[in-house]
């Protein structure tokens, strides 16, 4: 299984310092979490380029410098906080991520989107749900987060599944996934059929699930029930009007 926490906030543009600053704080909340969070290194944007531990503070605020710079040489006209970001992996090589389970955080303020993916999830990991539920939690520190969602992918046999594509119950809208947070109050009744519903700060964790199956009708059932409930409480925006 591979899961994608991904978090919605205000868009902002930011140069290369303060985002560095921006990626140190989120790294920091996660590496209290678990050892898989504890180093990082800069993903090659091509060939031949080097990675580049992420504590190593001046050639990293270089790095997103450089990228700012080909972004504007490659699209010239285009505000750069359709690029705004910098791509992070938890290992050095392929080695690496076999061992901790291949884990990559993308911090993008200019689009306003941080996406955590966390790959071989049920391989590498004793606890599963409760390693995404800590992740999310700690993204969802961050004040400006306004949405978070988990999309899950899961293989069986021949036969791949991702649920935002599969087994989402309301295309027009967004989705909730296995687990995610609304930045509004909500209480359990709210929304019964979910398996945990926990305050954090001004909003609300939702587990819709604990043991998410996308091959299990019942599971599926289940996580589409709490969108439901979720949208019927104009917490799950639209997205496409038109269906």
């Amino acid at each position: 299984m591979k899961a994608t926490v991904r978090c919605k906030m205000r868009s902002e543009d930011l140069d290369a310092e303060y985002l560095y600053g921006r990626a140190e704080d989120v790294l920091n909340r996660l590496s209290s979490i678990h050892g898989v969070f504890g180093k990082w290194w800069s993903v090659p944007t091509h060939a031949g380029s080097s990675l580049i531990a992420f504590e190593d503070r001046e050639s990293v605020i270089k790095l997103i410098e450089q990228q700012r710079q080909d972004f504007q040489a490659k699209y010239p006209g285009i505000s750069l906080s359709a690029s705004n970001g910098i791509l992070l992996a938890n290992a050095a090589d392929e080695e690496g991520w076999a061992t901790k389970g291949s884990v990559s955080i993308a911090i993008n303020p200019g689009p306003g989107e941080i996406r955590l993916d966390i790959g071989n999830l049920d391989a590498a990991h004793a606890t599963p749900a409760e390693l995404v539920w800590s992740s999310l939690k700690a993204l969802a520190e961050d004040a400006q987060i306004t949405l978070a969602q988990t999309n899950i992918m899961q293989t069986v046999g021949r036969e791949r599944r991702l649920y935002s594509l599969h087994c989402s119950v309301l295309p027009h809208r967004d989705f909730l996934g296995w687990m995610g947070y609304v930045d509004q109050p909500v209480d359990e009744s709210q929304v019964p059929d979910a398996s945990r519903v926990e305050r954090h700060g001004r909003g609300t964790m939702i587990m819709a699930a604990e043991d998410a199956d996308l091959f299990n009708a019942r599971s599926v059932e289940q996580m589409n029930r709490v969108e439901i409930s979720l949208a019927e409480l104009g917490l799950l925006p639209v997205i496409s009007p038109s269906l």
